[in-house]
């Protein structure tokens, strides 16, 4: 079986996994601490709640549990944003990151294009679920990715503009 749609998801998500690494790789923790503008969330906050968004992806697939389960009141959706120092450091949250991405990268691997078109784990009503399906549920996923990715991107260049000249990434 080949397994067409769930090889794409797999690679998407690996690219878009890969952008928001190169974004914030060279970053220091100090750095992160920062918002990409005024009034928006630090890379921080930004980073962990990547960590745990992902870390839900494995639930929802009714693939397993969450690898860090203790992050979700701190991070997930609906936490505040709160200063950054209050938080751990984004070298840390950086190496769960790492952690949340190769176990979804082998979920979204074995997953199958027939289960995708499978309720999500934690549907109740699938009339009124708005991501009913698996599939539905990793397409948002990686939307969501891509959207802080966007937030991460804007960090960078701000921080990269600051720097001077002799540092930062290549044009």
């Amino acid at each position: 079986m080949s397994n067409i749609v769930t090889k794409a998801f797999a690679e998407h998500y690996k690219n878009m996994t890969d952008w928001v690494n190169w974004q914030v790789e060279d970053l220091s923790d100090e750095e992160l601490k920062q918002a990409p503008a005024p009034n928006l969330n630090h890379g921080v906050w930004l980073l962990g709640h990547l960590v745990v968004s992902d870390d839900d992806l494995g639930v929802m697939l009714g693939k397993g549990n969450r690898l860090f389960p203790e992050l979700f009141p701190t991070f997930g959706m609906n936490s505040p944003c709160l200063d950054p120092n209050s938080y751990p450091p984004a070298s840390e949250l950086k190496k769960l990151w790492k952690q949340v991405y190769e176990r979804n990268i082998q979920l979204l691997t074995d997953l199958s294009d027939e289960e995708l078109e499978e309720p999500h784990a934690r549907v109740k009503d699938p009339e009124t679920d708005f991501f009913k399906t698996k599939k539905k549920v990793v397409s948002f996923w990686i939307l969501h990715q891509q959207y802080h990715a966007g937030q991460l991107g804007l960090l960078n260049a701000k921080i990269v503009k600051e720097r001077p000249q002799t540092e930062g990434k290549p044009e």
